[in-house]
């Protein structure tokens, strides 16, 4: 465990509490550790791709009961989840400070494409 001023900045160590980073670290551990040891006795090695299935369930079941989703969504969610969520934080933030409800974003023309009402899009939804 590290003084927090030295943590990488990733952005679960931005938004998550530090003893909830250490609790997953934890819980990964012990998955870890059960495969480990049902891997390496030959007694029961047999149960070892049953073990290696039964973390699925255990990170849809068990993480959970400990974590909420946004939680999981940073520690263990792809680049575009985490891109998503950090999008929604900042306009739920954004309306927060300026005290807009709405869910409006600048977008450019460039993104949304012509506005003309002779454009070939809609002449061929139209049709």
């Amino acid at each position: 465990f590290q003084q927090p001023s030295k943590y990488p900045d990733f952005v679960f160590t931005r938004y998550m509490e530090k003893k909830k980073i250490h609790l997953y670290t934890i819980l990964q551990l012990c998955f870890f550790g059960l495969v480990f040891f049902v891997q390496n006795y030959s007694t029961i090695s047999i149960v070892f791709p049953l073990m290696t299935l039964l973390c699925i369930p255990g990170r849809l079941y068990l993480l959970p009961r400990f974590f909420e989703g946004w939680e999981l969504c940073l520690l263990d969610g792809d680049d575009t989840e985490i891109d998503e969520w950090i999008e929604r934080k900042r306009r739920s933030m954004r309306s927060l400070f300026f005290g807009t409800d709405s869910d409006v974003s600048i977008v450019s023309e460039a993104e949304t494409g012509p506005e003309d009402e002779d454009s070939p899009a809609q002449s061929i939804e139209e049709a």
